[in-house]
């Protein structure tokens, strides 16, 4: 007798059991691209972006080095000062671990997803280095990108296994490192960008798990758009400024639409909203169309810029122990391909 699917079988609910982030120490004002002489100013950039600081793995003294061509990317990474993405994730792996109830030293995953737009090498994938660095027992270890997008896009990866019963539990990573791929001669990009990692753990519900469940996703591609955000091998990030700012406002207030509408809720119900962290502006302009109140709009990029996909991760895992039972928390995200999704959460 057949075995297909049956619509009376309830679907595994979906948990995010911790989350982590970690910033580097190594700040960099606005007044640091003044001394760049690249035709900025701290005002300008506070004006154009609503970015005070922002954080990278590199020092300031390296990063002059770039701006004059005195050192290349590739001579830092042979001398070992480009952090590798499994080294920058420890930090957030202790936090997620401790929050999550985990022992690091014997935790077992059915599978571990990885992403980054940085990567340190084209072969092996990410989720196995990092595994292996972290001691993470696992059967099945592999990558998800998608540019600043990742991370949503392994939540509605990691949701769709466990709901299929394919896994039980799942731990996502995800590392940027944007200031070591800037060209520090363009003021137009160099300004706007912060290294940050995430992670995250995911387990199916059982009776007693506490964290956000994660209630639903929505991911939307645009692939004739995938020439609007670049960064091609061994060069620098380049995007087309006008054309993506309004894509990012007009689809990361879509996304968040979307998945409100098809769960009937407005943003009247919402107790956070997180977005993805272009720029301050933008997020401005996006919670102003969605009727959000100020205490609703969760936000670092003042203080960290834009760190692609972890950007908005980071501001989850920096507020997680504000969230009580029953809030509900919308996540929305644009990036690169084109592509842009949400993910609706309900704390436990």
């Amino acid at each position: 007798m057949s075995q297909g699917y049956n619509p009376q079988i309830a679907l595994p609910r979906v948990v995010m059991t911790g989350c982590g982030h970690w910033f580097p120490e190594n700040v960099l004002d606005n007044k640091f691209f003044d001394s760049l002489q690249i035709g900025s100013d701290a005002a300008w950039i506070e004006e154009r972006t609503g970015i005070l600081e922002r954080r990278s793995i590199l020092s300031i003294s390296e990063l002059m080095d770039l701006r004059h061509r005195r050192i290349t990317r590739k001579e830092l990474l042979d001398k070992g000062r480009i952090l590798s993405f499994a080294d920058m994730a420890r930090i957030p792996w202790s936090i997620n671990t401790e929050r999550a109830g985990i022992n690091p030293n014997t935790s077992q995953f059915t599978t571990v997803i990885a992403g980054t737009s940085v990567p340190d090498d084209d072969i092996p994938a990410h989720a196995c280095t990092t595994a292996a660095t972290l001691g993470i027992t696992t059967s099945n270890a592999f990558d998800v990108n998608s540019a600043c997008g990742t991370f949503v896009v392994q939540l509605h990866t990691a949701r769709g296994l466990i709901r299929g019963g394919i896994a039980n539990s799942i731990a996502t990573f995800v590392s940027e490192r944007y200031t070591t791929r800037v060209d520090y001669a363009d003021r137009k990009t160099c300004v706007l960008f912060g290294d940050s990692s995430v992670c995250s753990t995911l387990e199916a519900w059982r009776p007693g798990i506490k964290g956000l469940e994660l209630l639903d996703t929505v991911v939307h591609s645009m692939p004739e758009g995938n020439r609007h955000i670049r960064m091609p091998d061994g060069e620098f990030f380049a995007q087309d400024g006008q054309a993506v700012q309004k894509f990012a406002i007009q689809k990361t207030i879509a996304a968040a639409e979307e998945i409100l509408s098809r769960n009937n809720l407005t943003s009247t119900d919402l107790a956070y909203f997180v977005g993805h962290q272009a720029n301050l502006r933008m997020l401005a302009m996006v919670a102003n169309r969605l009727n959000l109140q100020p205490e609703q709009h969760l936000y670092n990029v003042d203080t960290m810029g834009n760190q692609g996909a972890t950007g908005a991760p980071s501001v989850l895992s920096q507020h997680w122990d504000r969230f009580q039972p029953g809030d509900l928390i919308v996540m929305s995200v644009v990036g690169a391909g084109l592509t842009w999704g949400s993910a609706l959460f309900r704390a436990l």
